[in-house]
This record gives structure tokens, C-alpha cells and sequence, in this order.
């Protein structure tokens, strides 16, 4: 499992919440989605150390690969998320598993929440927490937007990410 943390986005931010909700038509009742727009990293790998437990790659350094160390330093931020992801291996029986996103390959927008607005089949799928229930219907999902769109630099290398929330601020 990978770590993050990202900035909180919920019903409590008022009207960038109720703009957001007006703008998708859809009513969500929390935010689970690890969109980079709506909820950014709250971390950056600025440290020498920073470099001995994050992700090695482009467009994925401010993922943390060791969960104290991700601890640690959301204890230094003083605020965000700590959220668990996997890009495979994915554990539904986890009961931290909230469901399943679809990001692109710059690894930070969701296609789910922040790009697929006129995608009747992602408008259906969404639950109220932003997320898709089932593996099937993000594959399915995934394949549709490739056989679509797959020109779009944001679908090109699209990912199916599945999230676990590990604490909130």
C-alpha cells in the first residue's frame, strides 16, 4: 500500500463544496476521491529523507511508501487526510476500503470526478462518497474511456486506484 496526504474536501467547505456538487448534478454526502484538484498532496518531497520513502517516479513523488514515516509526516503538516492506496492487488475485505477511483496518468485528476461530467456510465456508477463500488464497473469504465478517448492525455495511462481511509484531521 501507498500513503497520501490530501487536503480535506467535504460539505464543510460551503460553496466550493455546493459549486462543485451544482457543477457534477450529482449530491454527494462526502468525498473520497483523491482527486488533485479538489483534494491537492499536501506533501512534498522537500527533504533529503523525503527522497528515501516516496515513490521514485514521475508524477508520483508525493506518494510516501512507508506508513510511519506518512504518519510522521502528517503530524508535521498538521492537517489533511492519511489515505491508503493500491494500484493493484486491490483488498475489498480491508475495512479501512472505501471503493474504487480512476486516475489519470499524471497520477492526480480522477476521471471520475473531475473530468468524466458528461459520462452517462460514470454519472450512474458514482457513489455518494465519489467512489465506485464494484472493480467490474471501474474496468468497464476504464475500457470505455480508452476505446473513446484514449488520445486524451488524462486517459492515456489511466489507472484504477482503490482507497483506504486511514485517518482524517
Amino acid at each position: 500500500m501507498l500513503f497520501t496526504i490530501v487536503e480535506s474536501f467535504s460539505p464543510r467547505d460551503g460553496d466550493r463544496w455546493i459549486t462543485y456538487c451544482r457543477w457534477r448534478g450529482l449530491a454527494f454526502t462526502c468525498f473520497d476521491s483523491i482527486d488533485g484538484i479538489l483534494r491537492p498532496s499536501l506533501f512534498d518531497a522537500t527533504e533529503k529523507d523525503d527522497w528515501n520513502h516516496v515513490v521514485n517516479q514521475d508524477c508520483k513523488t508525493h506518494l510516501i511508501t512507508d506508513y510511519d514515516y506518512a504518519v510522521h509526516k502528517q503530524s508535521e503538516i498538521g492537517q489533511g487526510d492519511l489515505v491508503g492506496l493500491r494500484f493493484s492487488e486491490h483488498d475489498q475485505s480491508d475495512p479501512r476500503f472505501l471503493r474504487f477511483d480512476l486516475i489519470d496518468g499524471y497520477c492526480d485528476i480522477s476521471l471520475l470526478t473531475n473530468w468524466g461530467n458528461d459520462v452517462d456510465s460514470i454519472n450512474r456508477s458514482l457513489s455518494p462518497n465519489a467512489l465506485v463500488l464494484s472493480y467490474q464497473t471501474v474496468k468497464a469504465i476504464q475500457k470505455e474511456l480508452l476505446q473513446t478517448n484514449g488520445t486524451d492525455p488524462h486517459v492515456e495511462g489511466c489507472q484504477i486506484v482503490s482507497i483506504y481511509r486511514l485517518n482524517e484531521t
